[in-house]
C-alpha cells in the first residue's frame, strides 16, 4: 500500500502550540504518516521532537535523508528535506515536501507562521483531492498564509476543527 498520502503541517512563528494541539488530538492508530515543517530560528529540531513526543500520542521522530515515511508516525522535517514519491514516500534532502505527495489520499494544513509561498502549491493539491485547510487567523501569530489560502476561496479553522477534518478522511 505505497501509494498512501500524508498530512502535512507547515508553520513557523506561533505554530508550535497549534502543532502540539493537532497532535494532541490525533489519535493512537491515525492511518497516515504526519510530517511537521515547522521553521525554527536556530534550528534545534531535536528538542522539537521531544517537546512534540510529550503530547502527541503518535511516535514523533526527526526525519532523515533515505528514511522511509511510515503510516501512523510523525516526523520533525528539517528545512532541508523533503520527499521521493519514486519507491513509497521517503525523505530526501533538497526535494520539495509537496511535490511527490499523491495529492488523492493527502493534508496539507498552512498553520501560523506558514510561509505565504506555500499557497499555491497546497491549492494545486487541493485541486486534485488533497485536503487543504489553514488556521483560523485569529488563533494565528502570523496568519499570511491562512489568510492567502482563504482569500481564494480555501478554507480556515481552530486546531481542534482541523483534526476532527482529519478524521473524517481517515478515521483511526
Amino acid at each position: 500500500d505505497d501509494a498512501r498520502g500524508a498530512v502535512v503541517i507547515l508553520a513557523g512563528i506561533g505554530g508550535p502550540d497549534a502543532v502540539r494541539q493537532i497532535l494532541t488530538a490525533l489519535p493512537a492508530g491515525f492511518p497516515r504518516a504526519v510530517l511537521i515543517s515547522q521553521r525554527l530560528d536556530g534550528g534545534r529540531y531535536d528538542r522539537l521532537v521531544q517537546q512534540m513526543a510529550r503530547a502527541a500520542t503518535l511516535p514523533v521522530r526527526l526525519a532523515e535523508a533515505g528514511a522511509q515515511v511510515e503510516a501512523g508516525n510523525v516526523y520533525i522535517v528539517p528545512p532541508e528535506l523533503g520527499i521521493d514519491g519514486n519507491s513509497g514516500l521517503r525523505f530526501e534532502a533538497g526535494a520539495s515536501l509537496l511535490d511527490a505527495l499523491p495529492a488523492e489520499d493527502s493534508a496539507v494544513l498552512l498553520l501560523s507562521g506558514a510561509d505565504p509561498a506555500v499557497v499555491d502549491g497546497a491549492l494545486a493539491h487541493a485541486a486534485k483531492g488533497a485536503l487543504v485547510a489553514g488556521q483560523s487567523p485569529d488563533g494565528c501569530y502570523d496568519a499570511a498564509a491562512p489568510m492567502a489560502l482563504t482569500a481564494r476561496g480555501g478554507t480556515a479553522a481552530a486546531p481542534n476543527e482541523l483534526v476532527q477534518s482529519l478524521l473524517q478522511r481517515w478515521p483511526a
